[in-house]
């Protein structure tokens, strides 16, 4: 029998054996998939746990699901974190969507030299609003139970500053540089590793000192097959093959 899907967002109600729904996921399921008392629901929390239930008040301000039984998910290693260059509009909502159905673990967006988004204040505070919920959407069309962290955006530098340190860990940036290594070829040598940092630069690549402080970082350039790729692409292509080299 098919279910609806839904996301407990902050703002719901968790109870024992019932959860009540916000606002947003209430008209969702309501007034646009028309959904009714009785029908079956899938909860997911984000943090690796689905929930089953039918629906026991159907209101647009707050449905509330009477859960009958759940499970909990792994968390899928290695540890992923996708560092992106920023891309204007609609790319960048395309990443996202991409990086979270692939199983990003964490997404962290960062300004860089030759990217063309710069923006500040209340329009990037809106524009990780805006990336939240998309990566959300993703999660329920998916039915993925783990949603991305998504880290605050910085510019490179600063990021890399501040870059987390684990005692076995794998720093790849996709590089047009010459001499890079074939992809493949870095993943063999690292079989069993738990956590994998991945940079993808803008559309004009990284600069000449961005890719120094990459290295300077611990980051190692990897060829992404033969053919320049367009950012959202690359991302793609580089987060697929490290889940099937080191996840699979």
């Amino acid at each position: 029998m098919a279910r609806y899907r839904s996301f407990i967002l902050p703002e719901a109600t968790v109870g024992e054996k019932t959860v009540t729904l916000d606002s947003r996921e209430s008209h969702h399921l309501v007034k646009v998939l028309r959904a009714r008392i009785g029908e079956s629901v899938e909860l997911l929390d984000g943090r690796g746990s689905r929930f089953y239930g039918t629906i026991s008040e159907a209101n647009a301000k707050s449905v509330q699901v009477s859960v009958e039984n759940s499970e909990t998910v792994l968390l899928p290693k290695p540890k992923v974190t996708l560092v992106q260059s920023i891309s204007k509009g609609k790319a960048m909502d395309l990443i996202l969507r991409i990086a979270t159905e692939i199983g990003a673990s964490v997404i962290q967006p960062v300004f860089t030299h030759h990217g063309e988004v710069q923006i500040k204040g209340e329009r990037l505070a809106s524009k990780v609003e805006k990336w939240n919920l998309t990566m959300i959407e993703s999660c329920k069309q998916c039915g993925l139970p783990y949603l991305p962290e998504l880290g605050e955006p910085a510019t490179l530098s600063r990021w890399l500053e501040r870059k987390p340190i684990t005692e076995k860990e794998l720093c790849l940036v996709g590089s047009l540089e010459a001499g890079t290594r074939p992809l493949l070829e870095v993943l063999g040598e690292h079989i069993g590793v738990e956590e994998v940092f991945v940079a993808i630069g803008p559309e004009g690549d990284f600069s000449p000192e961005e890719y120094a402080a990459l290295r300077k970082a611990g980051f190692t350039g990897v060829r992404l097959g033969v053919n320049v790729l367009r950012a959202e692409t690359a991302s793609a292509y580089i987060l697929s093959v490290i889940d099937q080299c080191l996840r699979a």
